[in-house]
C-alpha cells in the first residue's frame, strides 16, 4: 500500500511539473525596460485568418517576427540575428529607426522565434536577446 502511495505521489508531481513546463505563453513584448540609450529587441508569433476577398494563400497564416529599435542615439554596425535563421545587418541604425526579420507561412501551428541583436557601441544587454512562441495552454 505504501509503495502505491509513493508511486501515485511521484506520478502526480510529474504531471504537475509537465503541465507547468508546457504552459508557455509569451505575447509580443520587449525583453526588458528600455534605457535612455538602448537597442531594444521585440518580437512575436501570431496566427491570422484572411478576410473574404483575400487570396487563398492568406486564408490562414502564421507570422514570426523580431525587431530591434534604436533609442537615444545612432548605433553603428547593428546585427539582428535569428538563432539558426535569418540575419539582417545595417552599418548605421539611426535613432528611432528599426531593423526587422519577418517570416510568413501558410497554416498555423506551434512555433517560436528567438534571437539577439548587437552593435559596435555598448548598451544595456538585458533586452538584446529574446524568445517568443505561440504555444499556450488553455483549460476547458
Amino acid at each position: 500500500m505504501k509503495q502505491k502511495l509513493i508511486r501515485a505521489a511521484v506520478a502526480a508531481a510529474a504531471a504537475v511539473g509537465i503541465a507547468a513546463g508546457s504552459a508557455i505563453a509569451t505575447a509580443p513584448a520587449q525583453a526588458a525596460p528600455v534605457g535612455a540609450v538602448d537597442l531594444d529587441l521585440t518580437g512575436g508569433v501570431y496566427c491570422s485568418f484572411g478576410k473574404p476577398g483575400d487570396p487563398w494563400v492568406n486564408s490562414w497564416y502564421m507570422v514570426r517576427w523580431m525587431e530591434v529599435k534604436a533609442y537615444g542615439a545612432d548605433f553603428p554596425n547593428v546585427t539582428l540575428q535569428e538563432f539558426n535563421g535569418a540575419q539582417k545587418f545595417t552599418p548605421k541604425l539611426k535613432k528611432n529607426e528599426t531593423l526587422r526579420i519577418e517570416t510568413k507561412w501558410f497554416g498555423c501551428f506551434p512555433s517560436s522565434i528567438s534571437g539577439y541583436t548587437i552593435s559596435s557601441n555598448i548598451d544595456p544587454l538585458q533586452n538584446n536577446i529574446g524568445y517568443w512562441a505561440n504555444v499556450q495552454r488553455r483549460d476547458n
